[in-house]
């Protein structure tokens, strides 16, 4: 489980992600809004951990990424902007992270995501869990 974000606007992650994974990151986003209500295994995963006090911006991420899906451009741009309203204070001074992200998608799929070869292949997930970035 995991947001990719090789941008902080939630507008440019979806437009170049590709069809299979942007349905799946609003899945995800629907696994960690529903975590903490649901009462799930899901809420002691480092992801859920990691934005279990964002859950407004994961919401609005992931409604940017449905309106976006559907090619609805205002509410795209709407819900965008209200997750930038919302960031995670984590992620200032975290460029690295979006950059992280962009060597995990160009590893998933060198094809696809070849605008990412300049930044080479990772294979770790970083997490922001009580306080500090931890490696999985």
């Amino acid at each position: 489980m995991q947001i990719f974000l090789p941008f902080i606007n939630p507008k440019e992650v979806a437009s170049v992600l590709d069809p299979r994974r942007l349905n799946k990151q609003i899945i995800e986003c629907d696994w960690i809004l529903n975590a903490g209500v649901n009462n799930t295994r899901a809420q002691y995963h480092p992801i859920y951990k990691m934005y279990k006090d964002n859950l407004d911006f994961v919401k609005f991420y992931q409604e940017c990424l449905i309106a976006y899906r559907g090619g609805n451009e205002s509410l795209s741009k709407k819900c965008c902007n209200m997750a930038l309203s919302v960031l995670p204070e984590f992620f200032k001074d975290a460029q690295w992270y979006f950059d992280n992200f962009k060597k995990r998608l160009y590893t998933k799929d060198p094809n696809y995501y070849a605008l990412f070869e300049s930044y080479g292949q990772s294979q770790v997930n970083y997490y922001y869990v009580d306080g500090e970035w931890l490696e999985y």
